[in-house]
């Protein structure tokens, strides 16, 4: 199990009983690792804190600094390096000597002082367990590397946003439900990796977004959009307006999605839309010719429902069933076509 903001920034409460609290550091603006830097000594004097007041297991708690970019420092590697008690207590004296050689004593001199004055065998429980991690310019590599063996290289990053993603989505959750923000690995590794047999199939461009929220679709359907008008003047009723209004945004969100992840091109949006727009002249047509002695909204009707139950692939892959149908209202919205075979005169006489 994974907690957020319960022990520390994040722990992971193992298995076995041990506990890995970790502390993470940015380093774009300042190097957290060098010598008396003060997010150094703040986080050494918070994991005392916790240590004297009992708040974690000194028999099984581990500690991590990490920091990003990649960075180092003298004291930090000290730190890291030592092992024993023994370790510690030469490390802590030369810690002393290099504060004393100091002409000015730094910003952070109570803190460090903090940590030169704990209770010793606080002390060597701390830096006996700790170790400072600072090897990642980018902290999303390490997660990179996990996935790169067995997924695509074009959804690797896609991958790594999804379950960072997640674990924060998750983790907010349960603040907003007032519980604390731990995260159950075997269940999120079970989501994670349905996510990935999903997407990691080549034939199949799976959907990245979820469905629109209700407050969403009520807003475009209220502004009456080009393409929700185009439905009107065939009298589609208001459930397949709200319909169309969800796999519309829908479509559009996941054109967003897949382009950012370099799953599809300009040029291949190009190609679909022309291949839409020649689809629909020939139901058009047909319709045109058999359903004569139908009116205009009746045969719109039925060049709509027949466009929209169509389900051709995009590049050669299978695509998630919205957005075809996403995809017609988007033609539609541009008067690209139209359902009612007068729909460029309609919707001229409204404005």
């Amino acid at each position: 199990m994974v907690s957020l903001e319960v022990l520390d920034d994040v722990a992971v409460h193992q298995a076995d009983g041990t506990t890995i609290v970790e502390q993470c550091k940015s380093a774009t603006k300042q190097n957290p690792l060098s010598d008396w830097a003060e997010d150094l000594w703040k986080t050494l004097s918070n994991w005392l804190d916790f240590l004297e007041a009992g708040e974690l297991d000194t028999t099984t708690v581990q500690y991590r600094l990490y920091v990003t970019p990649a960075r180092f420092g003298e004291i930090a590697k000290l730190l890291h390096d030592a092992r024993t008690g023994d370790q510690v207590d030469i490390a802590v004296e030369s810690i002393k000597a290099s504060l004393t050689g100091l002409k000015k004593k730094p910003a952070c001199k109570q803190l460090v002082a903090r940590f030169l004055e704990a209770d010793p065998e606080h002390r060597r429980m701390l830096v006996s367990r700790l170790r400072v991690i600072s090897e990642d310019d980018d902290p999303v590599d390490p997660l990179r590397e996990i996935f790169k063996p067995t997924v695509s290289p074009l959804i690797v990053d896609l991958i790594c946003e999804r379950a960072i993603g997640a674990a924060k989505e998750a983790a907010d959750r349960m603040i907003r439900a007032g519980l604390p923000a731990k995260i159950d690995a075997d269940r999120f590794r079970a989501e994670l990796r349905a996510f990935i047999q999903k997407n990691n199939l080549p034939g199949f461009l799976s959907s990245l977004t979820d469905h629109p929220s209700s407050e969403a679709v009520t807003e475009v359907l209220q502004s009456r959009p080009t393409f929700v008008r185009q439905l009107e003047l065939i009298d589609i009723p208001a459930e397949g307006r709200v319909r169309a209004v969800s796999d519309y945004l829908r479509t559009a969100a996941d054109i967003s999605k897949w382009g950012e992840s370099g799953l599809i091109f300009e040029a291949n949006l190009r190609d679909w839309d022309e291949d839409l727009i020649g689809r629909y002249q020939f139901i058009a047509g047909e319709i045109s010719d058999t359903h004569a002695e139908h009116n205009g909204q009746t045969r719109g009707r039925i060049v709509y429902r027949r466009c929209a139950s169509l389900q051709p692939p995009f590049e050669g892959r299978a695509v998630p069933g919205h957005f075809v149908h996403g995809s017609f209202n988007a033609l539609s919205e541009s008067r690209r076509l139209g359902w009612h075979p007068d729909f460029s005169v309609l919707l001229e006489a409204e404005e």
